[in-house]
């Protein structure tokens, strides 16, 4: 008898999934709708939308990291210029979370 023929074994398929034709809109600095707002005397500028902040919020470990990413590092450095106390941060960062859409309903 003879011996079973050995048969490469076939490759499974696969699926190709492809992302829809429309190109997503084009999100850069310059696009991205912002809100400007004063404290103690220095103006500050923050995205209106959540969806525009940066990608390091999802990393951020407490509030103080959490305001410094929304700010940036140059008025992130302007705030901390000012000299503020605890008390300063606490309003500041209920501020700046309200002006970036955090105090609205679903956010």
């Amino acid at each position: 008898m003879a011996a079973p023929r050995k048969t490469a074994a076939s490759k499974p398929k696969t699926e190709v999934v492809e992302l829809p034709k429309d190109e997503p809109s084009e999100v850069t600095e310059e696009t991205v709708e912002t809100k400007e707002f004063e404290f103690r005397g220095q103006t500050y500028s923050v995205p209106t939308d959540p969806m525009d902040l940066p990608i390091e919020m999802a990393y951020v470990e407490n509030d103080y990291d959490m305001v410094e990413t929304i700010l940036g590092p140059d008025q992130w450095a302007r705030f901390r210029s000012t000299r503020p106390t605890i008390r300063h941060f606490g309003d500041f960062s209920e501020l700046v979370l309200r002006t970036c859409g955090y105090g609205d309903a679903g956010n």
